[in-house]
C-alpha cells in the first residue's frame, strides 16, 4: 500500500496515517452551488439562475454546465442564513448527511428540513458527494498551479488506474474531468503531485476533499486561500463529520 496516494483508513487519525509523508491536512468542503442561466439578461441586471433539476432530468452534459456556470456558496453562508444559533458541528453533520444519504434522525431532521427549504428558495444544490465535484475544479486548478505544476496525476477510487491531466483542463471553460477507465466509475478520487508533496483525496459518501501537504508544499501555496475548510489536528479521523467517539467504538 502506498500511503502517499491512499485515502486514510478510519481506524487511525489522519495525521497518524500520513506520518512521515505529509505534515499538514486541510479539509476542503465541497461548496453548495447554483447554476447561472446562459442568458444573463441585460447588463447590470441581477444574476438569473437555472431551475434546479432532479437526477432524472439532468442532461448528460450537466457536470460541464456546473463547472462552466456554477456559482459556489459556502457552508458558512448557509449556516448563517439557516441556523446561526446552532453549533457549526451540528450544521455540518446535517449538511454532510443530506448530501450523501438524505434525512437522518441523528443529524436533527428539523434542521435538515430547514436547510432543504433554504436551498429550494435560493436555487441551491446540495454539495456534491463522493468524488471531485465539477464546481470545485477551477479552484483546484488554481491551487495546483501555485506549486508551479502544469499537470497532475489523477487516480480512481481504489488507485487501480491513473493518468496525467493538464492543469489547463481544470479551467471553467473545459469539460469536467473524468476517468472512464476507472475501476468503480469515472470519478476522480485522487490528485497527486509527488514533488513538492501534495495529495487531494476523496472517498465514498464524502462531501469534502482532504488536502495533504508536506511542510515544503505548504510554504509554497496554502489551501485556505482557495477552499473553505480547516486544518485537522492529531485527533481528527478521515470521516471528519462524525464525533470522535464514533471512531473509538469502531476501532
Amino acid at each position: 500500500m502506498d500511503r502517499a496516494i491512499e485515502h486514510p483508513t478510519f481506524k487511525v487519525p489522519i495525521l497518524t496515517w500520513w506520518k512521515g509523508i505529509y505534515d499538514h491536512v486541510f479539509v476542503a468542503l465541497h461548496p453548495f452551488y447554483r447554476v447561472r442561466a446562459e442568458d444573463a439578461g441585460p447588463a447590470g441586471a441581477p444574476p438569473a439562475y437555472e431551475d434546479r433539476l432532479g437526477w432524472d432530468r439532468r442532461p448528460k452534459d450537466f457536470d460541464d454546465a456546473i463547472k462552466a456556470r456554477g456559482e459556489s456558496v459556502s457552508w458558512d453562508e448557509v449556516h448563517r442564513s439557516v441556523a446561526p444559533e446552532e453549533p457549526r458541528e451540528l450544521v455540518h453533520r446535517a449538511i454532510w448527511l443530506l448530501s450523501c444519504v438524505g434525512l437522518r434522525p441523528r443529524a436533527n431532521v428539523a434542521l435538515q428540513e430547514r436547510i432543504l427549504d433554504h436551498c429550494e428558495r435560493q436555487s441551491l444544490y446540495m454539495p456534491f458527494d463522493d468524488f471531485m465535484p465539477p464546481n470545485l475544479e477551477p479552484a483546484i486548478g488554481r491551487f495546483l498551479k501555485g506549486f508551479g505544476a502544469t499537470s497532475v496525476t489523477a487516480w480512481d477510487e481504489f488507485r487501480s488506474y491513473s493518468t496525467e491531466i493538464p492543469l489547463s483542463d481544470f479551467d471553467a471553460a473545459r469539460p469536467s474531468n473524468r476517468l472512464p477507465e476507472g475501476q468503480t466509475g469515472s470519478g476522480v478520487y485522487g490528485l497527486h503531485l509527488p514533488d513538492p508533496g501534495v495529495l487531494l483525496t476523496w472517498e465514498f459518501d464524502c462531501a469534502q476533499a482532504l488536502v495533504a501537504l508536506s511542510d515544503f508544499a505548504l510554504r509554497q501555496c496554502r489551501p485556505e486561500e482557495f477552499f473553505e475548510g480547516w486544518y485537522v489536528d492529531e485527533t481528527t479521523y478521515s470521516d471528519v463529520f462524525n464525533p470522535r467517539d464514533f471512531f473509538l467504538r469502531e476501532a
